[in-house]
């Protein structure tokens, strides 16, 4: 048997020597004879078995790096499951400097609800077996009928799935929690936090100017009351990335704990945000920096930190009959492009019928295994080439934990130690 060319070894001074695999995700504390022995690949037969097992020995004929191939390629064979980002506005009643959208008021109406309904039953005909639907914007609920029109009739044909609403929270009213909860699919939202009081009423801005944090913080209570699960999504910047207070203010919050997860990305600069100074990481490197210290901060708080995981694809849109569903029934490649001719992949027609274009099979093709420095970077399967969005437009962002690898392991390892530690008490 041979080394996985996705083992790492973390050695720090006076510190534990730490084996890990990036593509299982597994992690081995190594003595000084056993590293010896790993090293000289002459390990016991005892030991050399729990080593394959947990992906650090590979049969001397796998190629890993095929494999992994193999299964991001198998991502776009998919014809089971149907993952739909549903726009049913591009209105918004906030005005957020990073975003991306150019907020022209479109609403999806009843003739483009009609033709996706069609578009879904012809999608079940041809195989479908799941369903999902996530609600998006602009701000879905200022347009909510396409959304109880469609959970309706799937939940009136018993198809398969979950449905999800990425929303401001600003108007979460529990008259609407209840009508979610009675007449749709909808189990859970993601609803933006940018730090504390003061940073997110700088960013997550009403258009009438008024601040919008307390009510937006008490629409979250009330859907985790309602049993409804929440992310809370904060958009990293140079100014909200300080996150020890942020987490004090959500854990004074008093929501149950298995009700809500916190989600750290990075506020990327986009054609339409605005151009602010001092504002957007400039790099991927600059991010991982104030990443580091979230994942620092998370820990402190005594939440589980936020990862990468290990995935198949870059992207939940780097899938099979996975598509952002426009406002007319146009189809674009994820939630955070452009809605514009660069990024159309094709449309839903008049009777359901989905037409894909050459932008769409360009898409499947943007392989994070043509790139010489994916190919021979340690932590590929963490990111499979990460956004291709970025890809695409030529601005390649590594994942952060890339930057701070030993540091990322030995924080895993403090991890285990502590939920070890916590069972046995």
């Amino acid at each position: 048997m041979k080394h996985s060319i996705f083992n790492y070894i973390s050695q720090e001074v006076n510190g534990p020597t730490l084996l890990f695999n990036t593509a299982k995700e597994t992690l081995v504390e190594l003595d000084q004879k056993t590293l010896d022995q790993y090293e000289r690949n002459d390990l016991d037969s005892d030991t050399q078995a729990a080593m394959a097992d947990l992906g650090f020995l590979v049969a001397d004929d796998v190629d890993e790096l095929a494999s992994l191939e193999f299964k991001w390629k198998n991502n776009f064979t998919s014809s089971k499951k149907l993952e739909l980002t549903v726009m049913v506005t591009d209105a918004c009643n906030f005005r957020c400097p990073y975003c991306y959208q150019a907020h022209s008021t479109h609403n999806m109406g009843i003739e483009e609800t009609n033709r996706l309904c069609r578009y879904l039953m012809k999608s079940i005909d041809n195989g479908v077996e799941v369903i999902n639907i996530h609600w998006f914007g602009g701000e879905p609920l200022l347009n909510t009928a396409p959304i109880f029109y469609i959970e309706h009739f799937l939940k009136e044909k018993g198809i398969k799935g979950s449905s999800n609403v990425t929303t401001n929270g600003y108007l979460l009213t529990e008259e609407l929690l209840h009508r979610f909860r009675e007449e749709t699919r909808i189990h859970a939202f993601q609803i933006t936090l940018d730090g504390t009081e003061n940073l997110h009423n700088k960013t997550r801005r009403h258009v009438s100017g008024e601040p919008t944090y307390k009510r937006i913080c008490s629409n979250i209570v009330s859907a985790t009351q309602n049993n409804f699960f929440v992310i809370i999504r904060l958009n990293m910047t140079k100014e909200n990335q300080n996150l020890d207070a942020f987490l004090a203010e959500i854990n004074a919050l008093g929501l149950p704990r298995s009700r809500y997860f916190i989600h750290i990305t990075n506020a990327h600069e986009f054609t339409n945000s605005e151009k602010l100074s001092n504002f957007y990481f400039n790099t991927a490197e600059e991010y991982s920096i104030a990443y580091d210290r979230a994942q620092d901060s998370f820990t402190k708080a005594h939440y589980k930190f936020p990862r990468n995981v290990t995935r198949t694809a870059g992207c939940s849109f780097e899938s099979g009959n996975t598509f952002l569903v426009g406002t007319d029934l146009k189809l674009y490649f994820c939630s955070s492009c452009e809605c514009t001719d660069e990024f159309e992949q094709g449309y839903i027609d008049e009777s359901g019928q989905i037409h894909l274009n050459e932008h769409y099979r360009n898409r499947i093709n943007a392989s994070p295994f043509a790139d010489d420095e994916c190919r021979n970077c340690v932590v590929l399967p963490l990111c499979m080439g990460g956004c291709t969005y970025c890809r695409l437009r030529q601005k390649k962002f590594c994942i952060p934990e890339k930057y701070f690898l030993d540091k990322y392991i030995h924080k895993l390892y403090t991890e285990a130690l502590s939920q070890k530690e916590a069972a046995h008490s």
